[in-house]
């Protein structure tokens, strides 16, 4: 693959449609980024219509996608958003010669070989060392809430795909059991991305109200982050920090679950909204609380401050490194 080669990459979430044109070279460039509402268009063929119909220089022939829900088949269906196409018609109707399909989280696996120091903040005191060996695991909260692993095979890597946001929710301390049964009137099996996603805040926000028998006013995440934020005292901060700490405890359980020694990645769309919150949360402890695994305290715990990691793993995907 040459640098004067445009690939169109695009990473497709329940709430935006991101679309970039990547060029390889030593590393991997991102021009003509934009976001669009997934809401406001009815497919993804239209939306990515509108994003080619902008830009400047020669028209691609190569697509690779992210898609936030599994990627099976032919014929894709997304989570967490009404969209659903083929590969073979996406193919046709965008004018390409091949259109490469992934995960969304597999994506960003994809992208922790080409990301550097500064594409990347320490959470916790265990640095990690980006050329080591060992399984890498990545999670995010977002409009949902994703988890993927990548690790060395010969010269390349393997990317291991997961639901692991669908396993049940299970709750740390007495807290959070009462919260599940809580939940639990409204969703008779109760999963983590349940409580740990964009619509968790809202789950937390409502399930404590509800414990401490006061009227549920009706607030959006947004604006229980915001209130969290100017207050951690607050109602609202204590839903924030139950939200990081059980985040800790699941990212602790996948990072056993997948003997993630080469590091637990964090991505998505929350935690830099909750940047200095999450910072002085309860998440490392939690993640380290794993009874006699102590080799767990030896797992680097890293926030990916790349703000387009699924582009730059889409493209990668392009390289043929992967396996």
């Amino acid at each position: 693959m040459t640098v004067d080669v445009p690939i169109l990459v695009a990473d497709i979430g329940g709430t935006n449609a991101r679309f970039a044109i990547a060029r390889m070279g030593d590393r991997i460039s991102l021009e003509q980024v934009q976001i669009l509402a997934t809401r406001d268009y009815d497919s993804l063929k239209s939306a990515a219509l509108t994003y080619l119909g902008q830009t400047t220089g020669p028209r691609p022939t190569l697509a690779s996608i992210a898609i936030a829900g599994p990627v099976v088949g032919d014929y894709i269906r997304m989570t967490n958003c009404p969209w659903a196409f083929s590969r073979e018609s996406l193919t046709a109707a965008l004018g390409m010669t091949r259109v490469i399909l992934l995960n969304d989280f597999e994506a960003i696996a994809s992208a922790l070989p080409y990301l550097d120091e500064n594409d990347l903040l320490n959470i916790g005191q265990v640095s990690a060392d980006m050329q080591a060996g060992g399984t890498k695991l990545v999670i995010g909260p977002g409009t949902g809430i994703g988890v993927a692993a990548i690790t060395p095979v010969g010269d390349g890597w393997k990317v291991l795909t997961s639901e692991g946001g669908h396993v049940g929710f299970a709750p740390a301390d007495d807290l959070e059991r009462q919260i599940l049964r809580t939940v639990k009137y409204k969703y008779p099996r109760v999963s983590v991305e349940r409580v740990i996603s964009g619509q968790g805040f809202s789950t937390l926000h409502q399930a404590l109200a509800t414990l401490r028998g006061e009227e549920v006013e009706k607030l959006t995440p947004s604006e229980i982050t915001r209130r969290a934020l100017s207050d951690p005292g607050s109602h609202c901060g204590q839903v924030v920090d139950i939200f990081c700490s059980i985040l800790g405890t699941f990212a602790g359980d996948m990072a056993v679950t997948f003997n993630a020694t080469g590091g637990v990645y964090l991505a998505g769309g929350i935690l830099p909204k909750i940047q200095d919150f999450f910072l002085g949360s309860q998440f490392r402890a939690r993640f380290e609380d794993k009874g006699r695994l102590h080799y767990v305290k030896t797992i680097p715990t890293v926030q990916i401050m790349e703000k387009q990691p699924a582009l730059i793993g889409a493209a990668a995907r392009t390289q043929g490194k992967f396996y």
